[in-house]
């Protein structure tokens, strides 16, 4: 009898994994279609069926922050860090999505934490940047432009911007230099 629950429990665990996965899958072709209130309801499912499925409230953030409701992409993304604290992508999104709420503080704190994961990610100095830009904080835009252009030194948009900040404090031969690289890169014509 023993041995027979125990099979019954192991099928039904493979079962609820199958179906998991199929959710998933139907939740991330939604998510390409960019048919948000579908994929947020393929990935609820796939959460009801494993709640420590970390990517499945990744997923569903992301979904969340597509249709314009950034508090409850910021609720998915931080339960996707709560079960991952490494999880570099989950803090890049829930930053985005803090910016977009008008929380810069919180968004920069998500960002230096995706670059304390992931140092070597140009994406999240860039990110950072603009967040230090929207509070003024030159110094600190100018830090994250250039690293982010260090790592990255074909991203047109952070010459530009790291140029605009550089015209913004009075540094003008700097502000030129950048805008010439943009322009060589084709952004400015």
């Amino acid at each position: 009898m023993e041995e027979e629950e125990t099979e019954a429990a192991l099928q039904e665990a493979i079962q609820r994994k199958e179906k998991a996965q199929a959710a998933y899958a139907k939740g991330q072709e939604f998510t390409e279609l960019e048919q948000w209130e579908q994929a947020i309801e393929c990935y609820a499912e796939v959460i009801e069926l494993d709640p420590q499925h970390s990517r499945a409230f990744f997923a569903r953030g992301v979904a969340q922050g597509g249709s314009g409701e950034f508090r409850k992409a910021i609720d998915d993304l931080s339960q996707a860090i709560t079960i991952d604290p490494d999880y570099h992508e989950a803090y890049r999104y829930r930053a985005s999505a803090y910016g977009a709420t008008g929380d810069y503080d919180a968004a920069i704190n998500d960002f230096t934490e995706a670059i304390r994961i992931k140092p070597e990610d140009p994406t999240s100095y860039y990110s950072r940047a603009v967040k230090h830009t929207r509070q003024g904080n030159s110094k600190h835009a100018l830090e994250d432009f250039s690293e982010a252009i260090r790592l990255k030194t074909d991203n047109p948009l952070a010459y530009l911007l790291r140029g605009y900040v550089y015209f913004d404090r009075g540094e003008e031969e700097k502000a030129k230099e950048d805008f010439a690289v943009a322009r060589s890169m084709g952004l400015i014509r």
